[in-house]
């Protein structure tokens, strides 16, 4: 049974974790509030490539139909977690994964290529009998997500040339900033061609008319690149943001849960503590009663002539 020392000790040992959740809290809060900025500036700059690719295609002609695309071998780009405390942020992302993979009409999936951004994911999907053909850790920053597309554009490079993927989808948890994450699929490559031709016959935003020196086919490569770029950039930015967003859901549950667990033990520590009062007040009562009780007896022994009783 909880004494009031150790009553009081969980108590302190709670509310010190209830400010650890707290700081927690406010970590995610930063967090997201920095990809959301990644993901603002990130549109201008999609904004100036798509106007390029709009300059270029006047002279470019588009590649043929995506029919090539439509079958396997694939390559799937999936962005996870590395850390926990973010619910069921990696779980429903896998599902998502496996339903979509089914969908595929391949059932041994030795065709499909993986690349896995995040540990847990990587072991969400090896465990569900996946094999991951490459995997990044998460970058911890804003700063740190231009290294990882880096290496997920020469990774994709590799499996075009060594693989002959003719198709490349992401998987990510879309950020939303009311149900935190939702598992979504964005076909990366190959480039939709409706896109291009609309780009093609969009009006340009201007009475000077745009003009460019180096060969059409290579700015229209190096445009593609820098949209691939901008593309996985995003998908990560989006993740991350939507992995704090998982988490600070997760910790508010924890804070409460925690508030009202603190409340308990006050509760508990209040009864156990007006229990102790009530004890010692009775035995007050019962010492004080033994006491007055001898007082008398010994008064009475008097009164009828016996010596007094000598205590020692």
């Amino acid at each position: 049974m909880d004494t009031l020392q150790t009553l009081d000790k969980r108590i302190s040992t709670t509310a010190k974790l209830q400010g650890i959740v707290k700081s927690m809290k406010t970590l995610s809060a930063v967090n997201i509030r920095q990809y959301e900025r990644a993901l603002a500036s990130l549109d201008t700059f999609v904004e100036v490539i798509e106007l390029g690719l709009q300059t270029v295609l006047k002279e470019t002609t588009l590649p043929g139909g995506a029919a090539a695309a439509e079958r396997l071998p694939r390559g799937l780009i999936i962005f996870g977690s590395d850390q926990g405390l973010c619910g069921r942020f990696n779980e429903r992302l896998a599902d998502y994964v496996r339903q979509q993979l089914a969908a595929m009409a391949a059932p041994d999936f030795s065709s499909v290529k993986l690349l896995v951004i995040g540990a847990r994911m990587a072991a969400r999907l090896e465990a569900a009998g996946f094999a991951i053909d490459q995997q990044f850790w998460v970058p911890g920053s804003v700063n740190g997500i231009n290294a990882t597309v880096y290496q997920l554009l020469l990774s994709v490079e590799g499996w075009l040339k060594q693989h002959g993927i003719a198709r490349v989808d992401i998987f990510l948890n879309r950020y939303e900033k009311s149900a935190g994450a939702r598992p979504d699929q964005q076909v990366l490559l190959p480039i939709a061609n409706e896109h291009l031709r609309a780009l093609r016959k969009k009006q340009w935003p201007g009475r000077s008319l745009p003009d460019f020196r180096a060969p059409a086919d290579q700015l229209f490569s190096g445009l593609l690149r820098q949209y691939l770029f901008a593309s996985l950039f995003r998908s990560q930015a989006e993740s991350l943001a939507s992995e704090q967003a998982s988490r600070l859901r997760s910790l508010q549950n924890a804070e409460k849960n925690i508030a009202e667990h603190i409340e308990e033990l006050r509760g508990a520590y209040r009864i156990k503590r007006q229990a102790t009062i009530t004890s010692e007040l009775l035995d007050l009562v019962a010492g004080f009663k033994a006491t007055v009780g001898a007082e008398s007896k010994q008064t009475a022994r008097h009164k009828n002539g016996s010596p007094p009783l000598v205590t020692p």
